[in-house]
C-alpha cells in the first residue's frame, strides 16, 4: 500500500483546496465590481446635480443682469420698449413673429408711435441688432443687404424684444 505523501496533490484533496479560494476570489471580484458600480453612479448623480445647480446659478445670473439692465436704462426708453411690447403682443396674440411679420409690425407701430419707435430702433442698433431688413427682404434682394429708403443696410437678424427679461 501506498501512502499519499505530502508533495502529492492529485484527488480530492486537491479540489477541495480550490474550492475556498475561487470561492473567496469570486466575492472579493463581486464586492469590488459593487463598490465600482456605486462609485460610478455616485459620480454620475454628482455630475448631474453639479449640471443642474450649474444651469440654474447661470440662469439667476442671466435674469439678474438683464434686471439690472433694465434698471439702468433711460425712463423714455423704458417706456418705448413697453410700449413696443404691448403693440407686438396685441398683433401677434402670443405668437412668435417671424423676421418679415416682426418688419411689418415694426413699421405699423413706426407709423402709430413714431418717437418710440426711433427710441427702440436706436436701442436695438446700438446692441448690433436690426429692426428693418429681416429675411424677407434680405431674401427679396438676393443678398445680404436690404434697402430701406435709398440707404442700404446690412440684412441680419431682426430684433424683437419680447419680455424686460430678454433685453
Amino acid at each position: 500500500m501506498v501512502s499519499a505523501s505530502k508533495g502529492d496533490e492529485t484527488g480530492p484533496l486537491n479540489t477541495e483546496k480550490l474550492l475556498p479560494a475561487v470561492g473567496v476570489g469570486a466575492a472579493v471580484s463581486f464586492a469590488t465590481g459593487l463598490v465600482s458600480l456605486s462609485t460610478l453612479g455616485l459620480v454620475g448623480l454628482g455630475a448631474g446635480v453639479g449640471y443642474g445647480v450649474g444651469t440654474w446659478a447661470k440662469d439667476k445670473l442671466r435674469d439678474k443682469r438683464c434686471q439690472n439692465a433694465m434698471d439702468n436704462l433711460h425712463p423714455a426708453l423704458k417706456i418705448a420698449l413697453q410700449q413696443w411690447q404691448t403693440y407686438l403682443a396685441e398683433r401677434m396674440h402670443g405668437k412668435q413673429p417671424t423676421p418679415a411679420e416682426g418688419e411689418m409690425v415694426f413699421a405699423a407701430f413706426a407709423q402709430e408711435q413714431p418717437s418710440n419707435a426711433q427710441l427702440v430702433s436706436d436701442f436695438v442698433r446700438a446692441h448690433g441688432g436690426n429692426t428693418s431688413g429681416g429675411g424677407a427682404t434680405v431674401a427679396a434682394n438676393g443678398g445680404n443687404v436690404s434697402f430701406v429708403g435709398t440707404q442700404p443696410r446690412s440684412g441680419g437678424v431682426t430684433v424683437v424684444p419680447l419680455g424686460s427679461g430678454e433685453v
